[in-house]
């Protein structure tokens, strides 16, 4: 699966940068996950195999999120990001498109 991030601070993280980011740069075990969660989207050949995965618990959102989906990091923060279908493969989605890390339940 092939991965973009739309937010410098994503790909900073994930290339080990996270000196300019007080908030991740104090929880190095959050970085490390957030690396191992990325290379396993990464190893993914479709989304099918991401039901399969049980420790990403992969879901799609609803509400305010629609059109998102989102990977469990650990038990506090979420990966969202959009599945994206290239127009030369039609429906099958290859790309995913990263769009933040979240803290769950917070407002």
């Amino acid at each position: 699966m092939n991965i973009i991030f739309t937010k410098q601070y994503l790909a900073d993280l994930y290339e080990g940068n996270s000196k300019p980011y007080k908030q991740y740069k104090s929880n190095p075990q959050l970085i490390k996950q957030y690396v191992k969660t990325i290379n396993k989207l990464k190893a993914i050949l479709n989304i099918d195999q991401l039901y399969q995965m049980h420790s990403l618990r992969y879901e799609k959102k609803t509400g305010n999120l629609k059109g998102i989906s989102a990977v469990w990091i650990n038990k506090q923060y979420r990966l969202l990001f959009k599945e994206v279908a290239t127009a030369e493969k039609g429906l099958i989605i290859d790309l995913l498109e990263i769009q933040d890390i979240s803290k769950h339940y917070e407002k």
